[in-house]
């Protein structure tokens, strides 16, 4: 994602003005946001009206879940491929404004992500959370912009927000996938959504689709953090607004690690619990992997077919870092030791209904 690329809807436009350093920004770029949301609210207005005003109620999605950095972006990829099921993608979630009013584009060029090296394309698989962040729904990737705000974030972490809240983020992100499916005309089939905040939601999301299907990707806490603290730096530096003060976002991460530990083991007493995968055994033997996913899940796959030996191929240019052990904060080691104990609980129980 780079910051000129994501549409501004007005709602992000406002809570990015309500910063006290907004003022302080360069007047060019302050005025390019502003110009940004105006046309991204006259577009989304447009781009509602041409959804077909009959189009069916969505179908229960199937979910990719888990911490950011533990395999859902490759889960997500093979998951697609194997599958067939319709899914957003990378042009549709950049410009979530827009998407509907223009055409998918007849060429892509890919580009490295930054934290792996991962090919991603405009008609790449991608995380709806950039649509819902650029629509102006609540997200923590709006630390991204201003990690300087990252504490007033912590609320999203926890589930009873997204319950309490989802009068204001649920139809954004509805019409949002309303508009997927009627762009790649698929409307009467289930969605396949990842987003590792969908996670902090998943209470909120079982009210609203109570048959939905997830998998839920583990990996070992530590790597998880540190991974994160890259992953979280390097997106601050290269589409912040402002620095990151320090200690930001070493602390929304190690609140973020808490809370996931938490929503994996409600997730795992719920009465459709989701299917676990380890992201080491996906890295290991990714084929075996989704055959057993798709079969847990009920799914249809193909795992033989020129669509999975191409996600393949995809996700096998993607880099695994290796961190130099330096010592942890006190509240990033207690992070990673809930984490590491939350999936080792979660894997017991899950091991022991197979």
């Amino acid at each position: 994602m780079r910051r000129e690329l994501l549409q501004v809807h007005p709602r992000l436009l406002a809570w990015l003005r309500s910063d006290a350093g907004w003022p302080a920004l360069p007047l060019t770029l302050r005025a390019r946001l502003a110009w940004q949301a105006a046309w991204g609210g006259w577009n989304s207005r447009l781009g509602q009206q041409a959804l077909a005003s009959e189009s069916p109620a969505l179908r229960d999605p199937v979910f990719v879940l888990g911490p950011w950095r533990s395999g859902s972006t490759a889960m997500h990829e093979l998951l697609v491929a194997a599958t067939g099921l319709p899914t957003p993608l990378t042009w549709q979630c950049m410009n979530a404004t827009a998407f509907l009013l223009g055409r998918p584009p007849r060429n892509e060029a890919l580009s490295a992500r930054p934290m792996d090296g991962l090919p991603v394309g405009a008609l790449s698989p991608q995380e709806d959370e950039f649509a819902l962040l650029s629509l102006g729904g609540d997200s923590l990737y709006r630390a991204f912009w201003q990690p300087q705000r990252a504490s007033e974030l912590l609320p999203l972490l926890q589930a009873e927000h997204w319950q309490a809240h989802a009068a204001d983020w649920l139809p954004l992100w509805e019409t949002f996938l309303h508009g997927v499916l009627h762009t790649l005309k698929r409307v009467d089939e289930p969605l396949l959504l990842k987003s590792p905040n969908h996670s902090l939601r998943w209470v909120a999301l079982r009210q609203r689709f109570p048959q939905a299907r997830a998998v839920w990707m583990l990996r070992e806490a530590e790597a998880v953090y540190r991974s994160n603290l890259k992953m979280w730096r390097q997106m601050a530096t290269l589409h912040g607004l402002h620095a990151a003060p320090a200690g930001a976002l070493e602390a929304l991460l190690a609140a973020a690690l808490q809370a996931l530990a938490l929503a994996l083991l409600e997730a795992m007493v719920a009465p459709q619990p989701p299917v676990l995968v380890w992201q080491s055994r996906l890295r290991e033997s990714p084929r075996e992997t989704l055959q057993e996913v798709c079969a847990q899940l009920a799914l249809p796959a193909d795992t033989e077919g020129p669509a999975f030996q191409a996600a393949l191929a995809t996700v096998a240019q993607g880099r695994a870092d290796r961190y130099e052990a330096t010592p942890l904060s006190t509240e990033a080691a207690a992070a990673v030791a809930a984490l590491d104990s939350a999936q080792a609980e979660a894997w017991a129980v899950f091991s022991a209904r197979r």
